[in-house]
């Protein structure tokens, strides 16, 4: 059973529970059985003839009529009590108000704020005790789904004291499990146990008890208690195999081998397991069991002895298993060694994936370039690797022209593949969008450029001709010949526009063929 599944409890109650307080008079009852003694009878009955005032009464009810519609509209009775509680209400109202909006918070999974009604409400504390404990039981639950296990630890344990026996046994559950996520192991056990002894007496089965005192009896080294819950777990749960192998590893405890080679773990930790393919069966366990990195550490140590082959299928899930702890370095290393025993490309488009993302962009060209060379790859994985390749281009030297074409030639071809389409055209519009800003500010210099030949050549006209009439002028010697062949060029033919290109080296055309190339590309 999921997290979500054990809060059902705090979900299904929302409509129902705020029926409640729209009851006659807005009493709300309360059954004082938990009362410790008399003065807790008389604070609870006190509480107990508590109502809400006439206006909190009517907000409460239009959002409960909100609920109630087909389909509810929970968003909008969120909205009303977010209002009440914008007034200045006597704690009483207060309390209920963030009562019902925590419930309606939780209802819009939206956890952060319905912890915080909660935790308000018992901090004023005015509400009967049977509502003050279900709020403390939600919010250790809240606590819990949060990774708060301190909090989850503390409010559960109130809990359980305050409802004794209606405390249930996922509650139980709740607290254990919280402990084991603080690695607090003694201190779960016994509310782990009571969980699991609750689950028999009701019948219910629930496979996550048993799972959780198993691994608690396992890190205290219980084993005769541990041998004793997994036969009871492989008779509630016959089709797990997981459970034959672990109750098969409490056996190797006790010398019986023929059952222990089931249990791939614990028979491993006993030096029983010496076959390759239960070594890399092993390796695989621990990958399913989310411990990905002693799943590899195990698997490189038993090639590293020679004892597992390192052919393409064992290096492979050793990559695998690497990539899944997170260790790329060690990953991208096995790829490396891996992918030329295959035949196709899908490991070198795993390491030009992996080298793009270490930003390595030169080894993630040349992978992605040999993946697609060797092929083997779906539609969707070569549209991916064109664009992949074309990013890897394009972040390697976005700053030259050629760095930016190289990179959305790419990305046309990428865009013939429909999974990899839409992606490809937004980067080629991008590009495009570059090239077009570049051109115009090209232009835009090429023009002031132009604008200031012209202007040279009509001053340099003007001192040829003073001098040519006869006229002085302080004009160097130097400059004056400048002039005369920047005059002679332009008698010559020369416009101010080839003479702006040919001092850049540019030739006739040159913005022409430019565009042309790119609409060629497009």
């Amino acid at each position: 059973m999921s997290m979500n599944e054990r809060m059902t409890k705090l979900r299904k109650p929302a409509s129902a529970f705020l029926a409640v307080l729209m009851t006659a008079g807005m009493v709300l009852p309360i059954d004082s059985a938990f009362a410790q003694n008399r003065s807790q009878e008389e604070e609870d009955r006190r509480r107990s003839r508590q109502t809400l005032t006439e206006r909190s009464g009517r907000a409460l009810a239009e959002a409960i009529n909100l609920i109630n519609e087909e389909p509810p509209k929970t968003q909008e009775a969120l909205n009303t009590v977010n209002a009440l509680l914008q007034r200045n209400l006597p704690p009483y109202d207060r309390a209920t108000a963030l009562e019902v909006r925590g419930q309606l918070y939780f209802q819009l999974d939206n956890l952060d704020a319905a912890l915080r009604d909660f935790v308000e409400v018992l901090n004023l504390d005015v509400l009967p005790s049977d509502r003050q404990r279900q709020i403390r039981r939600n919010v250790a639950q809240l606590y819990y789904t949060q990774e708060r296990y301190d909090e989850a630890i503390r409010f559960m344990e109130q809990y359980i004291r305050e409802a004794g026996a209606e405390a249930e046994a996922n509650d139980y559950f709740i607290l254990a499990a919280a402990y084991v996520q603080n690695n607090q192991f003694s201190q779960a056990r016994g509310p782990a146990e009571t969980a699991v002894r609750l689950d028999q007496q009701s019948g219910n089965r629930n496979k996550q008890f048993y799972d959780l005192l198993n691994l608690i009896y396992n890190e205290l080294n219980l084993e005769a208690e541990r041998g004793r819950l997994l036969e009871t777990m492989v008779e509630y749960f016959p089709g797990e195999a997981s459970y034959w192998e672990q109750l098969a590893g409490a056996y190797s405890q006790a010398n019986r081998r023929a059952d222990a080679l089931a249990a791939l773990e614990v028979a491993y930790k006993a030096g029983l397991i010496d076959e390759e393919d239960k070594i890399v069966a092993l390796a695989q366990y621990y990958y399913d069991q989310n411990n990905p990195f002693r799943g590899a550490q195990l698997l490189e140590a038993e090639m590293n002895a020679g004892n597992v082959k390192r052919d393409l299928s064992n290096l492979e899930l050793l990559a695998q298993l690497w990539a899944a702890a997170r260790e790329q370095e060690k990953a991208i290393a096995i790829l490396n060694e891996a992918a030329p025993k295959r035949s196709d490309g899908r490991l070198y488009y795993q390491l030009g994936q992996s080298y793009l993302a270490d930003e390595n962009y030169d080894r993630a060209i040349s992978n992605l370039r040999q993946a697609l060379r060797r092929g083997g790859l779906d539609d969707r994985e070569v549209g991916n690797a064109y664009v992949l390749l074309g990013t890897a281009l394009f972040q390697k030297d976005s700053d030259s022209r050629e760095g930016r074409q190289a990179a959305r030639a790419e990305f046309v071809r990428a865009r013939d593949y429909p999974s990899a389409a839409r992606t490809a055209n937004s980067w080629i519009e991008y590009i495009d969008t570059i090239e077009t800003t570049l051109k115009r500010q090209a232009e835009v210099e090429f023009s002031q450029a132009v604008e200031r030949q012209r202007r040279q050549i009509d001053r340099c006209k003007t001192i040829l001709d003073v001098i040519e009439l006869g006229g002085q002028t302080e004009v160097p010697e130097e400059q004056l010949a400048a002039c005369r062949e920047l005059v002679a060029k332009v008698e010559a033919g020369a416009t101010p526009e080839s003479l702006v290109r040919e001092a850049r080296g540019e030739a006739e055309g040159t913005e022409g063929d430019d565009t042309a190339s790119e609409e060629e590309a497009g």
